[in-house]
């Protein structure tokens, strides 16, 4: 069981460094100099430092300020993409102490990997919540990240057994969201980029209009009724369509007969249809950078989000039912 005690700590606060690394040395560095918990390894003696401390203690009251602000909080993640893992593999390397260089490499490696994985899961989720209108809610959530980081500090320095299985569930949890989340990131700054294309090229409230790309035009001249027509184009998406990934990217292409889906799945191109006559009404949810769709059908609801500028270029009289 001791090396399960020494792993807790070692993993439990390089993964929590990927949140705060300040606020993380910080508590190290007082748990160690005020002696708040016995037993800890002799390796953290250095963060007890008066000097360390000091800075550590700076640096968070930096940061405090800095999550709070909408948009300004992005720039500080960008900033410490490379900070916090190196923190974390940090952290690892003065826990093993005196040991071999393998297993110097090994606990970098360890360490820098797992204070990334919790780095790019609290970047993704501020980049998804900072597209909500409303600043509340970030500040709600980074209020609970400071309380989290301090809490699972002690906590992996006091319980670093218990810390051992909770870090472990912890990163398998992420590994699970990982593809959503890279996929939401994505959705994004895809949306980030088309409008600022648009900001940059001048382009009028017509000129966001685009045609099916080749291939997608080529399957849907496979796949279409004889006196069926393209009426509307746009690359969406997906928030619940059949066979599809949240937030993946979809083709959407709108005719006189359907509203047609064309999507790559497991190396194939696939499709969904929904025909005009199975649909009951529909309704948008204009955003900051993206539109929801909704589509209701006799089959289900469709959800999925639109580039807003390519939105607003929508013929209202394409699809059946009222704009409601």
């Amino acid at each position: 069981m001791e090396i399960i005690a020494k792993l807790g700590s070692l993993l439990g606060l390089s993964f929590i460094s990927g949140i705060n690394l300040y606020a993380t040395v910080a508590v190290t560095g007082i748990c160690t100099k005020y002696r708040l918990i016995e037993g800890l390894p002799p390796e953290l003696g250095v963060l007890g430092n008066d000097a360390v401390i000091a800075v550590a203690l700076f640096l968070y009251l930096v940061e405090f300020f800095a999550d709070k602000i909408p948009g300004f909080d992005m720039l500080w993640d960008s900033i410490h993409t490379v900070i916090r893992p190196l923190g974390g593999a940090f952290l690892a390397l003065l826990q093993v102490g005196e040991a071999t260089p393998a297993l110097e490499v090994i606990a970098f490696m360890v360490g820098a990997s797992l204070a990334s994985a919790a780095h790019v899961t609290k970047a993704g989720a501020r980049i998804i919540i900072n597209t909500s209108p409303e600043p509340f809610s970030n500040i709600l959530v980074s209020f609970a990240e400071d309380i989290g980081v301090i809490w699972f500090s002690y906590f992996s320095l006091a319980y670093p057994r218990t810390a051992f299985f909770v870090t472990v569930a912890l990163v398998a949890g992420i590994l699970l969201v990982m593809p959503l989340i890279f996929r939401t990131i994505r959705m994004i700054f895809s949306a980030l980029l088309f409008r600022m294309k648009r900001v940059l090229s001048r382009a009028g409230p017509g000129d966001d209009v685009s045609v099916p790309p080749f291939h997608v035009d080529a399957w849907f001249e496979s796949q279409r009724k004889a006196d069926e027509k393209i009426r509307w184009y746009a690359k969406v998406f997906a928030g619940r369509i059949p066979d599809v990934p949240r937030f993946a990217p979809v083709h959407m292409v709108v005719t006189t007969k359907a509203v047609h889906f064309f999507y790559r799945r497991r190396m194939k191109t696939r499709s969904a249809i929904v025909p005009l006559e199975e649909i009951h009404t529909w309704k948008r949810y204009p955003g900051i950078v993206l539109t929801r769709w909704l589509l209701r059908t006799s089959t289900g609801d469709w959800l999925f989000h639109v580039y807003q500028p390519l939105s607003a270029t929508f013929p209202k009289d394409a699809l059946p039912g009222a704009d409601a």
